[in-house]
C-alpha cells in the first residue's frame, strides 16, 4: 500500500503529463517512460518510442471536455480535411484485419490518385493545394505523421483511440474509395544480406517485396465523402493505458466536425 506522500508524487506526476498534452498534444517520449493514468500508450513501429495519447472519461460531454482543459477544436475546411484523412487510413491501413495502429508508410502520389479517383474526374492544379494543407493540419492535430520533403505519410497516434467498431466502419469506408496504387518509397527498410553460398562463383541475393494495398470496399457511412458537413462530435471511452493492438477514440474525429 503506497504512502500518503507516494500518492502525492503520483497525482502531481500525472498532472504534469496531462499539462504538457493539454498544451502539445500526444507526445513521443522514451519507451521506459512509466504510464500515466489517462494516458493511452503507443508504440512506435520500431520500438524507439512510445506516444501518450490522451483518453476522455466514455460518455464525457462539454462540459467535461472544457472542465480537462481538452475541448474540440473546429478544423479549416472540415470536409476537404476528412476526405484527405479517409484516403490516408486507405493507404496506411494496409492489413485491415488487425488495427489501424502503426500502419505501414504511404505516399503523396498514393493520395493524389485516390482523391482524383473519388472525385471521379482528372486532377486539377487546386487540388495538390487542397491535399497538402489538409496534410498539414491532420500532422498538426497527430491524426497523421506527414513527412512533407520525403512525400510520405503514416497514420498517427491518435488512430489508437478508435474502437473496434469505429475500425468496422472505417474497413466499409475503405473499401468504397479507389484503390491506391503500389508505394514508391524514398527509403526502403534494411535488409540483413544473405551469406555467401560455401561453393564457389555462387551468392545468395536477396529481394524486398512491395508493399500491396487491399482492393476496394463496402459502403460508406461517414460524412468525410460527401459535402454536407460533419456530423457532430462523439464522445470517448474511458481512459486507460493499453497494447496499440487495442482501440479506443478520442474526441474530434475530422469527419465527425472537430479535430484537437
Amino acid at each position: 500500500m503506497s504512502t500518503p506522500s507516494e500518492a502525492v508524487e503520483r497525482r502531481l506526476y500525472n498532472a504534469l503529463w496531462w499539462a504538457k498534452v493539454q498544451s502539445a498534444g500526444p507526445l513521443e517520449v522514451p519507451p521506459d517512460t512509466p504510464a500515466v493514468a489517462g494516458l493511452t500508450r503507443a508504440a512506435a513501429p520500431d520500438g524507439s518510442s512510445v506516444w501518450l495519447v490522451p483518453t476522455m472519461p466514455s460518455g464525457a460531454g462539454h462540459a467535461v471536455l472544457d472542465e480537462l482543459d481538452t475541448p474540440p477544436v473546429a478544423v479549416e475546411q472540415p470536409n476537404e480535411t476528412a476526405r484527405v484523412l479517409a484516403i490516408c487510413v486507405a493507404c496506411c491501413w494496409t492489413d485491415r484485419s488487425g488495427p489501424a495502429w502503426p500502419g505501414s508508410t504511404g505516399t503523396l502520389t498514393q493520395i493524389r490518385s485516390v482523391y482524383a479517383g473519388m472525385r471521379g474526374r482528372a486532377e486539377q492544379s487546386s487540388d495538390l493545394t487542397l491535399i497538402i494543407g489538409s496534410l498539414r493540419r491532420l500532422h498538426a492535430t497527430h491524426w497523421l505523421l506527414w513527412n512533407e520533403k520525403a512525400g510520405e505519410v503514416r497514420l498517427g497516434p491518435r488512430v489508437i483511440t478508435w474502437t473496434p467498431t469505429d475500425q468496422s466502419t472505417l474497413r466499409d469506408l475503405c473499401r468504397h474509395l479507389p484503390d491506391p496504387p503500389p508505394p514508391v518509397l524514398t527509403t526502403t527498410p534494411a535488409v540483413d544480406p544473405t551469406p555467401e553460398d560455401p561453393l564457389p562463383n555462387a551468392a545468395a541475393t536477396t529481394a524486398a517485396s512491395p508493399a500491396t494495398h487491399s482492393g476496394p470496399a463496402a459502403t460508406a457511412t461517414h460524412s468525410a465523402l460527401t459535402d454536407t458537413g460533419p456530423a457532430p462530435t462523439v464522445t470517448h471511452p474511458a481512459a486507460t493505458d493499453i497494447d496499440p493492438a487495442a482501440g479506443r477514440r478520442s474526441d474530434g474525429h475530422p469527419w465527425y466536425g472537430g479535430v484537437r
